[in-house]
């Protein structure tokens, strides 16, 4: 079964996309609150993904996205936002594989079943 981190700082948001990604998706997923929990679970929990929040306190997905880039390249990374046009210009040459507005799951979707294989 394919693993996921979800790192998103609203609960709600979190919980929701989590339960959206393991209902449709059949994956499991794992929860982190800012980048720098991110960090931390990644060398636990060994996602096959991360789909990181852009906004978020202690560590914004985009710092979050560099460090993963740089330290564990062969981990896909989905961007997910309500901020889309300047998140996309941030994370150019980061090793994210794409940029998802909040308001429309539906890409994220497919492009995590893209990434997955499944």
């Amino acid at each position: 079964m394919c693993r996921v981190l979800v790192v998103d700082d609203h609960p709600i948001v979190r919980k929701a996309l989590a339960f959206y990604l393991q209902s449709r998706l059949k994956v499991q997923c794992v929860e982190a609150a800012n980048g720098f929990e991110a960090l931390q679970c990644v060398t636990r929990a060994k996602p096959d993904l991360v789909i990181l929040d852009y906004s978020m306190p202690v560590m914004n997905g985009v710092e979050t996205a560099r460090i993963l880039h740089q330290t564990m390249p062969e981990i896909p990374v989905l961007m997910l936002t309500a901020h889309f046009s300047a998140v996309e210009e941030a994370t150019k040459g980061l090793g994210v594989r794409g940029v998802f507005s909040k308001d429309n799951v539906e890409p994220l979707l497919s492009q995590t079943r893209a990434v997955l294989k499944i």
